[in-house]
């Protein structure tokens, strides 16, 4: 069994600079001495020290009861739950909300506002809870989005709301990604694909709801109330923690703890992060990709970004997002993996439901109620995946299966047209839904495999950073794409008296398709079509792209311990 160097065992201090040099140092030992030669191989080497008792979080094996274990879980899942509905709630409430403050061309940033702070605060979770503890800053998490849930039902003014979103979207990215941290900490490897799958399902069900939700809380009260009513659930799952995990062990002082914290690496990174997802949600939406000011935010997050990788690198003596880890090719591989999944995933969730109501007729409800499915083939993937692993203790073979139906999945969904059936249809949204659901659990339990216990919290924010990033990642480009083909497609078939007028409007609204002039109708409906189809023809490259980054990952054993001793 491979163990990791005696530098581990120093001083709280350098604990963790001593863990990352051991890493990069032994880096053969600990990755091809815990890999197989043949990915479908099954080597049984640990990758962590197996007498380790207490967890990077200052939590105990075995010190929780099945009853405050699962009090823990389901406060986990609320946590996540509230964070993923956070994010959609305003899908139905936005043109509410824009119209109310006399804001409707700056209505977007109620929703880009919030995603934005969830991804760029997503990755410093990882090691800032290695460094306070898992449970103080779950609590900081449930709390700050709190606040922010109610600063929103407050909001005097539109960009107040802006301000309380983006409050919201820091307690969001520690719930969610803590929640994974967390439960990786309380079971064994063998145990987690299920229990990730749960709570992948539960994120998802929180994302599918969102927008209902706030519709129906809107049109029963006031749009306010849809924030409003969210912080008692907060507070019962910060309670339900502060009663049952367990609080850090370690008897360094606050000031010592401060001083561990990279707060240059933070910060860059943080800032370079929000001025890159500020030029994605600006470029080929509010303004087009060669506008002077996206090219500025683009470069100026290039040199801030490049600045974070400097201190992270060669300054930073506990880095905040150490890149030692991405030589491990089943970290690089599965994050990777996880960026062009959520690139694919919300690509096709954005442009699915207006190829529903522009060529198939349908309305805005009943579109949205057909994208359902995918969140649906996300619960059976996720479940199965994790029922599998917890039963063999494998999963490279699904991966590689996983990745082969999300690529036939996305080619089918290229095939789609006038006359496809609403059979059919659903049953094309389900199969990448199956397969993405299937992968994102993998690639998780994978990626936690692969790092020794100390290095999972930071290995794990490392992935949801890449989730994040390539959400957003995705609809831009998406979204660029969409644009671009369909100005061209109604350029081109628009023409006579008043073609420039009728562009202008088709451009701007689906709805304008049934109003107007017949003879034009037809040719806007195909011209969206082939937008649409753009849209999934890049879907189904991003699919055949994330083969390579899957097949990087190797096989790693699942133990059936906490400790990872068996």
């Amino acid at each position: 069994m491979a163990r990791l160097p005696e530098q581990l065992e120093s001083s709280a201090q350098d604990e963790s600079s001593s863990l990352l040099g051991a890493w990069d140092d032994h880096e053969e030992e600990i990755f091809i001495g815990s890999e197989c030669d043949d990915p479908a191989g099954d080597t049984d080497v640990d990758t962590a020290d197996a007498d380790a008792t207490v967890h990077a979080s200052g939590t105990q094996v075995g010190e929780l009861s099945k009853r405050a274990l699962f009090a823990v879980f389901c406060s986990l899942y609320i946590g996540r739950f509230m964070c993923a509905l956070d994010g959609t709630v305003i899908v139905t409430l936005v043109i509410r909300i824009s119209s109310e403050f006399n804001e409707f061309r700056s209505g977007p940033w109620v929703a880009s506002s919030y995603l934005i702070a969830l991804t760029a605060c997503q990755p410093l979770f990882g090691k800032i809870s290695d460094i306070y503890g898992r449970k103080s800053l779950l609590l900081f998490s449930n709390s700050v989005f709190a606040v922010g849930c109610i600063l929103c039902g407050l909001a005097p003014n539109f960009w107040f709301l802006v301000f309380a979103r983006v409050v919201a979207g820091i307690g969001g990215s520690g719930l969610n990604s803590l929640s994974v941290i967390t439960l990786s900490d309380l079971v064994p490897l063998r145990q987690r694909g299920l229990l990730h799958g749960i709570g992948a399902v539960i994120y998802n069900s929180g994302a599918a709801l969102g927008g209902v939700f706030g519709g129906l809380v809107a049109d029963a009260t006031d749009w306010r109330t849809a924030f409003l009513i969210q912080v008692p659930f907060v507070v019962i799952s910060a309670i339900a923690i502060q009663i049952n995990l367990k609080s850090e062990h370690g008897k360094k002082s606050e000031t010592g703890k401060l001083k561990r914290v990279d707060f240059e690496g933070s910060i860059t990174l943080v800032f370079g992060l929000s001025l890159l997802l500020v030029a994605l949600s600006l470029a080929g939406n509010t303004l087009p990709w060669s506008h002077p000011l996206v090219s500025i935010l683009f470069v100026l997050s290039f040199v801030v970004l490049s600045v974070f990788v400097h201190i992270e690198t060669k300054i930073a003596k506990e880095p905040i997002l150490p890149f030692a880890l991405l030589k491990s090719p089943t970290i690089l591989g599965s994050t990777l993996a996880n960026a062009f999944i959520y690139m694919i995933m919300f690509s096709e969730l954005f442009y699915i439901p207006i190829y529903l109501v522009a060529v198939k007729g349908f309305s805005a409800t009943a579109a949205g109620m057909s994208v359902v499915s995918n969140f649906v083939g996300n619960a059976i993937g996720a479940i199965a995946t994790g029922t599998y692993m917890r039963a063999t203790g494998k999963y490279y073979q699904v991966i590689v299966l996983d990745t082969a139906l999300l690529f036939v999945g996305c080619l089918l969904q290229c095939s789609v047209g006038v006359t496809t059936s609403i059979v059919t249809q659903v049953l094309y949204i389900l199969v990448p839904g199956i397969a993405s659901g299937s992968l994102m659990t993998a690639t998780l339990v994978a990626l936690i495999a692969s790092v020794p216990h100390e290095l999972q919290a930071v290995a794990t924010s490392i992935q949801y950073g890449f989730r994040a990033i390539g959400s957003t990642l995705g609809v831009s480009i998406a979204s660029a794409i969409f644009q671009n083909v369909l100005a061209s497609c109604l350029l081109a078939r628009v023409t006579g008296p008043g073609a420039e007028a009728i562009i202008s409007r088709a451009l701007e609204s689906v709805d304008e398709i049934k109003r107007v002039p017949e003879e034009y109708a037809f040719v806007i409906e195909q011209s969206y079509l082939d937008a649409c189809r753009g849209v999934f023809i890049f879907v189904a490259i991003l699919a055949l792209v994330n083969i390579g980054p899957c097949m990087l990952m190797k096989e790693h054993k699942l133990h059936n311990s906490i400790q990872r001793g068996h």
